[in-house]
């Protein structure tokens, strides 16, 4: 299984670096949770000489179908599967699984289940590279200061680009305050590396590897937050 992080064309040459010893002809290789050709892009690069066959899984039908017609003209071998990723049972089965930031969106007392799953799902000795996005804990009580710290950072980026802002209560202010509360979520959401490593061995993968890269510091005043990019390489037993 793999699931990539941001910045993904950034790490592309750590990912090659890691991918390209476990690639083999023809292997069957699933993306779960794609919002967009970019993994798939990545991905095909890397394994463009060992001819792969993809199958993309997501939820939404929107991407799976901008997905579906890149494939075409890049002449892949590629299907979509319209299913949600906590679904999978075993019943079909993968050389490898790609997931992009999946883990970062899931509740985390539902990734035993879905990291169970996934394990399910893979070939014995399977191989897994899981790069997602990680971060120290950070307390419930702190979602005012890093709500206010992300809707901060979103206007002065916004400002940057020469975009100005209507009256308070109006619709933009709307749609930037709902943004920092999703972000928000996802923020205290976020598994650690020993999470992740924990959860993992829990349910039968052999860690091989772990890649940690801190992110550039984003927000300031008293809601500082310094997230990295971890890569954590296993094999299913």
């Amino acid at each position: 299984m793999w699931c990539l992080t941001d910045s993904l064309k950034s790490e592309e040459s750590l990912l090659a670096s890691l991918l390209s010893p476990l690639a083999r002809d023809a292997a069957r290789v699933m993306i779960g949770g794609s919002a967009d050709p970019g993994v798939l892009c990545a991905v095909g690069r890397i394994y463009a000489a060992h001819r792969p066959i993809f199958t993309i899984n997501d939820k939404c039908r929107a991407p799976l179908e901008l997905i579906r017609q890149f494939a075409l003209t890049k002449e892949l071998t590629c299907r979509t599967l319209n299913q949600d990723i906590l679904e999978l049972d075993g019943r079909e089965q993968w050389d490898q699984i790609v997931l992009h930031y999946t883990p970062d969106f899931i509740e985390a007392h539902r990734r035993p289940r879905f990291f169970d799953n996934l394990a399910l799902s893979l070939a014995p000795h399977g191989t897994l590279i899981c790069a997602t996005m990680t971060g120290t804990k950070v307390r419930a009580d702190r979602r005012h200061d890093l709500e206010t710290a992300f809707l901060t950072y979103s206007r002065r980026a916004l400002r940057e680009f020469g975009l100005t802002f209507d009256a308070p209560g109006s619709q933009m202010e709307q749609e930037l305050r709902g943004h920092a509360i999703g972000l928000t979520t996802r923020r205290l959401n976020l598994p650690t590396t020993d999470d992740l490593r924990t959860l993992l061995c829990g349910v039968g993968f052999e860690v091989l590897s772990e890649n940690t890269t801190l992110r550039r510091q984003r927000f300031f005043q008293d809601a500082d937050v310094i997230d990295s990019s971890s890569i954590i390489v296993a094999r299913r037993a």
